[in-house]
């Protein structure tokens, strides 16, 4: 009687052992891959001020406004930072319908633009990046020399 519950026992943990005890791997047959998750960032509310000393300084660099043109400049992107600002909050659209929204509003700021600035000019806006971020320097990996001993 003892052998026989021995051999049960035997048998169930050479069972135990034969599966896989982390599910089916990739490349089996049954295998289903993790769900993916959406790449884009979260997106949220931004200091409409914080945003407008970043950009207007460098703006003002590049195109050489003057005094008027930087107040219209101004203007605009604080009616630009304000209306981001409320198509982000409403949660009741869905995230398709608020995308479509600031792309809508990035057009009409675009189009805005075109009172001080030339074509040209607003093609180089759009093409400028105004985050502050510093580009690190790539330092080269030190490499030991093989030698063949032979």
């Amino acid at each position: 009687m003892k052998r026989l519950i021995l051999f049960i026992l035997l048998l169930s943990f050479t069972n135990s052992f034969a599966q896989q005890v982390y599910g089916v791997q990739r490349g089996q047959r049954g295998y289903i891959p993790p769900p993916k998750f959406e790449s884009s960032v979260y997106v949220t509310t931004i200091n409409a001020y914080d945003e407008l000393n970043k950009i207007l300084p460098k703006c003002v660099e590049i195109f050489l406004l003057d005094d008027f043109e930087k107040e219209i400049l101004k203007g605009l992107l604080l009616e630009k930072f304000e209306n981001y600002n409320q198509i982000v909050e409403k949660t009741d659209s869905s995230k398709q319908a608020r995308q479509e929204s600031l792309k809508q509003l990035e057009i009409d700021f675009v189009k805005s633009l075109a009172v001080i600035l030339t074509p040209n000019e607003i093609s180089v806006f759009v093409d400028t990046d105004f985050n502050d971020k510093k580009e690190k320097k790539k330092r080269r990996k030190k490499r030991k020399d093989k030698k063949n001993d032979e």
